[in-house]
């Protein structure tokens, strides 16, 4: 199995992302794409990533093949890729090799591990609200909330703005991102939605906004909130999280 990724920072964002989920993973290619599910030990939250093979400058995957690892090892030396370094992974009998290549070439090789893995389902929700807005004000949102408390509300009651609401003991902050700013680019409202979740999780996801220009966000009110990542065009990662019960 070989296949080469034209950005290796990219995919280094989406692991540095996923290291905040679980210690370990498995990266499963087949002939059409690549696939990562994970979920936390909590089973709070669930990471799914697809990255199909036309995102490769290179494909070779005849049939399904796996890389086991651990997620802080990887991330060390692809944090340490360049923007327009490439990433070739490579499987070589109990080792997976990672080349990332650029005006110069730095080789990695690790033990492939055998990770347990248990089944997990395809999400079946169906969502009340879903905003698409711009990546950068969804990241200072969630960090401007993270200054009172540590809880994050989600709120659509119109068509024309979508409100992140941090809430505290004793204060409260709001970033309010509309139509008219730019920064919301769509927003659909079956029926008027607010609900709450836990910052330290939607921390987790942080780093995808470097990689994504827009986010959408769906949720109904007290129920899970999905977060859906377009990863160079045609690949994603969803990042789904349950609501903090108050």
């Amino acid at each position: 199995m070989k296949v080469v990724l034209p950005e290796a920072k990219a995919f280094a964002s989406i692991i540095e992302a996923l290291s905040k989920i679980v210690d370990e993973a498995s990266l499963k290619f087949t002939p059409d794409k690549v696939i990562l599910k994970a979920l936390d030990p909590a089973k709070v939250s669930m990471f799914v990533m697809e990255l199909p093979s036309s995102l490769f400058t290179e494909y070779d995957v005849s049939e399904e093949s796996r890389i086991g690892f651990n997620t802080s090892v990887i991330l060390k030396f692809l944090k340490r890729a360049k923007k327009g370094d490439t990433l070739e992974i490579v499987t070589e009998d109990s080792y997976a090799k990672f080349t990332i290549a650029g005006t110069y070439t730095r080789i990695y090789k690790i033990l492939n591990l055998e990770i347990s893995e248990e089944e997990l389902p395809e999400p079946q929700l169906e969502f009340n609200a879903s905003a698409t807005i711009l990546s950068d004000p969804l990241k200072h949102g969630i960090k401007d909330a993270e200054t009172v408390g540590d809880t994050v509300e989600f709120i659509a009651e119109t068509e024309e703005e979508f409100i992140i609401k941090g809430k505290g003991e004793a204060s409260e902050t709001e970033t309010r991102i509309s139509k008219e700013s730019g920064a919301l680019i769509s927003l659909e409202v079956k029926e008027p939605s607010r609900s709450s979740y836990a910052i330290e999780y939607l921390k987790n996801i942080i780093a995808l906004t470097k990689v994504a220009d827009a986010v959408t966000v769906k949720f109904s009110t007290r129920m899970p909130v999905m977060l859906e990542f377009s990863i160079m065009g045609e690949g994603k990662v969803v990042y789904l999280l349950a609501p903090k019960v108050e």
